[in-house]
This record gives C-alpha cells, structure tokens and sequence, in this order.
C-alpha cells in the first residue's frame, strides 16, 4: 500500500456509503484537496476531504507513514491543525507500515487539545460512516 492507495481507499469507502463528488456542499456529498489558511502565515494546508452530512461537516485527513523520520512532529501539527477546525469534525485516516497503531493512539491521547480530533485506520472509516449514515436515514 502507499499514500494513493490509502486516498484512493478512504475515496472509495466514502463513495460506497453514498457519498457523492460534488462542489454544491448539499448532504451526503463530499469534495476532494480543499485548500485553507496553514498555521504557518502565508501558507494554505490541504484537506484531503470534506464531508457534508445533513446536520455537519467532516474535515478527513490521510496520514500515510511507511518509515520513522518525523512522523511525531508531522502529527503534533496536525493536532495543532485540528485544534483550529472550522468543521463539526476532524478525522485522520493512518496508513503505512510503521508508527500506525502508534499515530492514531497519539493522536487520540490529544482531546483536550483538539476535542473534534479522532484518529483511526481505513478499515474503521467505514465503520464511523456507518454510523453517520444510519444516523441520517433515522
């Protein structure tokens, strides 16, 4: 697996729940590489997704990490990222063969500071858009 391969999972996990690509933010459609304001003055970050429901909206990033390096530091910016959301919800997708189970535990451990934060594997994913889609149809 590599980091296409992880968005092209969670795109066709969101698809299969009935999500639609689309621009017109409605419910039950999502968009794809939404660009907004970094941490870092003058700089824009990238949402890989962005899920519109009937009643929120779910900002979705992928955290791929195959080896050690900076894994720690990339995941305290994303705390700190998600901190900050505009969104109802910020969800972090972690694939990858090293430091997965201890990413999304990391990043789990951090709701004081980022209380819309959760973290979670592709196959989890779907187990959370279960639970928003049934919650839609109700």
């Amino acid at each position: 697996m590599s980091r296409t391969d992880l968005l092209s999972d969670i795109t066709n996990i969101i698809e299969s729940y009935g999500f639609d690509q689309s621009n017109n933010q409605h419910p039950m459609t999502y968009q794809r590489s939404i660009k907004y304001p970094s941490l870092i003055e003058g700089k824009n970050d990238t949402a890989h997704f962005i899920l519109y429901t009937a009643t929120e909206r779910i900002q979705v990033m992928a955290k791929w990490q195959e080896v050690g390096g900076t894994a720690i530091e990339k995941l305290g910016y994303t705390v700190l990222d998600a901190a900050r959301t505009d969104y109802e919800r910020y969800w972090v997708v972690c694939g990858g063969g090293k430091l997965v189970r201890r990413a999304i535990d990391f990043l789990n451990g951090q709701k004081v500071q980022a209380p819309k934060l959760l973290a979670m594997d592709v196959n989890t994913l779907e187990d959370f858009l279960a639970d928003i889609t049934v919650d839609e149809l109700v």
